[in-house]
């Protein structure tokens, strides 16, 4: 008899069938059973065969398993076709007879949206819809081209592309957005071979969440890169986001370090909003310090500017460089390089494009 047959599973695929959240029944031994209808939506498959997971480590000891079961976090290793990614799920050991027992496993997720977000990666990863747009950064004294942030563009079934704000704050702390950022990397071998052709000089900047740099192998990945790509000192750069990830600092600067010492700028993004603090320029290899695009918003506000000033300051006095992000207007610009902050990035200097306009432009 299969783990489905069994009466307890019955009454858990009957009363989860048409749960929000996916759910899967996983057999110690034989693998994946069972999905319910959202399971089913988010990986894009009815097919149980599609998908794997790694053995699972009991909590417990089935002699002693309750009637509810066991339940306990995990990061299960996933594999889905041809993808793998660690899956935030809570895992219920359930009860069988004969000291016998399965897992019912629930994603986790934070949303419904969250989870919509999920389905779209999977598929954006799954059918290359992931794309990379181009926007400069200047010298705001001299109108001098000093580096080019990468933003990522993911698209949907029709070619259009998915606002940001609706996809990657949902999925950036998500092992899976680790493969987009590989998926990205690929795509950046064009232009680093268009600026070695055009005898370009300025920093190219990926941007990365904390997650996906903390990762163990991440430095590790970043560095083959360079070398497979002959990149020299100074070629590729990370912004870092979303720090509130960074929850062992100590280890984070060691890992940043070891990119620094390799040639690799380290810009810390929107900076004076969220969770970006003071402390990080303290703790971290930091070069370049971005400041959050809604002070550009307000700069001609009498406290803004003394903040911005403020931040003037202790790059000053550190060393770092700083840009102003957001910048629309050409007040907005002299306003920045009166109060100190000589670089900047917005759609007064430059649209993002995708890499064919933007190789059109040198």
């Amino acid at each position: 008899m299969t783990i489905i047959e069994d009466q307890q599973a019955k009454y858990l695929i009957k009363s989860l069938q048409h749960h929000p959240s996916p759910y899967l029944i996983f057999c110690k031994e034989g693998g994946v059973e069972w999905m319910n209808q959202s399971a089913q939506y988010v990986f894009d498959t009815s097919a149980i065969d599609d998908i794997g997971i790694a053995p699972i480590i009991s909590h417990g000891t089935s002699k002693k398993i309750e009637a509810i079961g066991s339940s306990f976090q995990s990061d299960l290793e996933l594999s889905l076709r041809e993808i793998k990614f660690l899956l935030r799920s809570r895992v219920h050991e359930i009860p069988l007879d004969k000291e016998e027992s399965f897992f019912l496993i629930e994603v986790l997720a934070q949303s419904e949206a969250a989870l919509e977000a999920l389905k779209n990666t999977i598929s954006c990863l799954e059918n290359d819809r992931i794309d990379m747009a181009y926007q400069k950064q200047y010298d705001l004294a001299t109108g001098d081209l000093v580096s080019v942030e990468t933003l990522l563009r993911l698209k949907d079934e029709k070619g259009d592309i998915i606002p940001n704000d609706k996809l990657i704050p949902l999925v950036e702390g998500e092992s899976l957005f680790s493969l987009v950022v590989l998926a990205s990397m690929q795509k950046l071998k064009e232009v680093f071979a268009f600026k070695k052709e055009k005898k370009l000089d300025f920093t190219v900047y990926l941007n990365v969440s904390a997650y996906t740099a903390m990762q163990e192998n991440f430095c590790n990945i970043i560095l083959d890169f360079v070398e497979e790509n002959d990149l020299k000192s100074g070629d590729l750069g990370l912004e870092i986001t979303e720090t509130a990830e960074l929850e062992d600092r100590a280890r984070a600067a060691q890992y940043f370090e070891k990119l620094k010492s390799h040639g690799i700028p380290l810009a810390l993004d929107d900076f004076g909003a969220g969770y970006s603090s003071l402390s990080y320029l303290r703790d971290l290899p930091i070069t370049l310090v971005k400041l959050d695009k809604d002070f550009s918003k307000t700069v001609s506000e009498l406290d803004t500017q003394e903040l911005v000033k403020f931040v003037v300051s202790i790059c000053k006095n550190m060393e770092l460089d700083m840009l102003a992000e957001g910048i629309e207007t050409i007040e907005q610009q002299e306003t920045f390089l009166k109060l100190g902050c000589n670089k900047g990035q917005g759609y007064y200097h430059h649209r993002p494009q995708f890499l064919k306009e933007f190789k059109e432009e040198f």
